[in-house]
């Protein structure tokens, strides 16, 4: 067996990457979706739009395998092993590509006559230069490696996503288009298309591909456009396994019917609610809303460019982009058509994590990035060693930033919070990236506070959700059935895109959950999250609200509850709190300080000024700037 075999080399660059994610996973539940796509791969549920059928598969299988973890550790894992396979195929394409183009020869004239046409002719006697096969395979794992530490990409590694299988679908997807377009074997365009078809089961920015495909299947390499008969012939052809591969999106109407635990759509009612859910049609407001936000999105991409190609890879990068135009113009498009059409939907997307949208844009520029490279290696062999500078510095710059290993923020938030609660509880939130999803995994996959009533107040504004509501706590619901009847009457006709009455919606919208607090009142404890206050002062209006560690107790009249904190139970938020950092960081951080100081303020209200004290030091101890806790010290004069 040769040394320098890529298939060795291969391998290396996942069994590397799949050791440093599962150094760096997440040690349990996370921000956002993690909680609920947890449960849906647990379960075999459905997930949120647009319901990723084949990630929530593939989730529940690998939920099956025998590993001494928990679920939501094992599907952690899982991200990482999806991420590090993707890598290694990352490495195929770019020795695919950087082999095609190191044997690409274009000089057909005699070296007399090649010297007489000047810089041009230079640059083909420069790149006519061969290379060892042994070096491509160098070049091409120091760039997987590039990849895999990339900040993006490893981001994705960490903790329980759909983007981890993303990135498997999208570089499997190329790699098995280049090879029939570089290397003429037809066969892999039938394993293209139907790898395509899986990439929209999975997720729908797949579309986003299709422009750059399209263009290298009529326009194959130092070949005319083609839109024969023939060509369009096979183009029908691969509409087979495409669709073959879409076939998947049959699950969700399938599973949904059997009423799953997690039946997030309840696609399974009809057409309409298929094609609503699997569509994303609830957030296509966020996408070109604001066409002013692509200053903002470009300038966020611009900023991450840096850690995706290990800061010195822009210079190779631009490199790369020069090669390119001067030796294969059909790849040079190809990679602009990837990263152009890209960015044009990404950067009008109004979302959190846009930075994973922009993954194809990254993994374009780590090809390219390669292939300036390649251009270094021609002109000196012993360069190459070098070039792993670029996994080096990526590993340095973003090892901080991903490595998840202590991050418990989310649980231990979920954890302060319910464990304040009285048995029985009925708490309204819309946390949903700090709370509402977290705590959904915890009590119906692990059994955690099963006497908890959770509402999620934002979800209420889908037609499923209040069928699931019924289903999971019957008792609730029934009480409320009048209430709950009429405002989903009108949330029909607002899903549906008929004619509703705004006021009308809002006001039945607001008594369903007054009649949730109402019916409930003195039977059990009701809460409220800080959110629903802020947002809609109308529900629990007539109750006073009391502090009771992350949430608001309603009373009524002059009961006073004591708003007791231990300080001490929030040793482990706030220690990986400190440690971690990023926009949700920041959000969950700016909730706990507002809550512990209105807990302070609660205190100086009911004349207990040194628990008062206690509570706004600890609060300006999390976020120095918070106003309540700085009033609050004002007052009792210090």
């Amino acid at each position: 067996m040769k040394l320098f075999n890529k298939n060795i080399f291969s391998v290396f660059v996942f069994v590397f990457s799949f050791i440093i994610y599962i150094l760096t996973a997440a040690p349990g539940l996370m921000f956002t979706d993690s909680g609920e796509l947890a449960s849906v791969c647990t379960t075999l549920g459905i997930a949120h739009p647009t319901g990723y059928p084949l990630f929530s598969i593939l989730g529940y299988f690998w939920t099956k395998i025998p590993l001494p973890l928990s679920n939501i550790q094992s599907l952690n894992i899982f991200a990482g092993f999806l991420t590090a396979l993707s890598a290694l195929v990352f490495f195929h394409i770019s020795f695919l590509v950087l082999n095609y183009l190191s044997n690409k020869n274009k000089i057909k004239q005699q070296p007399s006559d090649i010297k007489r046409k000047g810089k041009s002719s230079k640059f083909l006697i420069f790149w006519s230069k061969q290379i060892d096969e042994s070096a491509i395979i160098l070049i091409s794992t120091a760039l997987a490696l590039a990849y895999a530490l990339a900040r993006t990409i490893w981001s994705q590694a960490t903790s329980i996503e759909v983007y981890s299988l993303q990135l498997l679908l999208m570089n499997l997807i190329i790699l098995f288009l280049l090879k029939p377009v570089l290397e003429g074997n037809q066969k892999y365009f039938l394993l293209s298309a139907f790898l395509l078809g899986l990439g929209f089961a999975n997720h729908l920015t797949t579309v986003l591909m299709l422009p750059a495909i399209l263009y290298l299947f009529f326009k194959r390499p130092d070949e005319k456009f083609d839109f024969s008969s023939e060509r369009w012939k096979e183009f029908a052809i691969l509409l087979i396994p495409l669709f073959i591969g879409l076939s998947f999106y049959i699950y969700l109407p399938l599973r949904a019917a059997t009423m799953p635990e997690f039946n997030w759509g309840g696609v399974s009612r009809g057409w309409d609610k298929f094609i609503y859910h699997v569509s994303g049609k609830q957030y296509q407001v966020w996408m070109f809303a604001d066409m002013g936000l692509w200053k903002t999105n470009i300038v966020r991409f611009a900023e991450e460019v840096p850690f995706q190609l290990g800061f010195v890879g822009i210079l190779f990068m631009l490199y790369g982009f020069y090669i390119l135009l001067k030796i294969s113009k059909e790849l040079f498009w190809f990679f602009i058509f990837l990263i152009f059409f890209c960015l044009v939907y990404t950067l009008n997307y109004q979302i959190h994590d846009i930075d994973t949208y922009f993954s194809t844009a990254f993994f374009s520029l780590l090809i390219v990035t390669g292939v300036g490279l390649l251009a270094l290696a021609k002109r000196s062999f012993r360069l190459i060693p070098a070039f792993f500078v670029l996994p080096l510095i990526a590993l340095a710059f973003n090892y901080t930033t991903n490595n998840e290993s202590d991050d418990v923020i989310v649980p231990e938030y979920m954890k302060i919070l319910t464990n304040n609660l009285e048995p029985n509880a009925l708490i309204i939130s819309s946390q949903w990236d700090y709370f509402c999803s977290a705590f959904w995994y915890m009590q119906k996959v692990d059994g955690y506070r099963n006497d908890v009533v959770l509402v999620e107040k934002e979800l209420m504004r889908r037609t499923w959700y209040p069928k699931q509501f019924a289903l999971w706590y019957p008792e609730i619901a029934k009480k409320s059935q009048i209430e709950m009847k009429l405002y989903q009457e009108d949330l029909e006709l607002f899903e549906s895109d008929q004619d509703y009455n705004r006021e009308r919606i809002q006001q039945r919208f607001v008594n369903m959950f007054n009649s949730f607090i109402d019916q409930n009142y003195g039977k059990r404890p009701i809460y409220l999250t800080i959110d629903i206050i802020t947002t809609d002062p109308d529900i629990g209006k007539g109750y006073e609200k009391v502090p009771q560690g992350f949430a608001f107790r309603l009373v009524k009249g002059d009961s006073i509850y004591p708003a007791t904190f231990n300080p001490a139970k929030l040793t482990r938020f706030l220690k990986s709190l400190n440690k971690n950092e990023g926009h949700l960081v920041d959000g969950i951080r700016n909730t706990a300080a507002i809550n512990i100081a209105n807990i302070g303020r609660y205190a100086l209200y009911t004349n207990r000024p040194e628990e008062a004290e206690k509570a706004f030091r600890l609060a300006l101890s999390i976020e120095p700037t918070n106003e309540v806790a700085l009033d609050g010290m004002r007052r009792l004069g210090r």
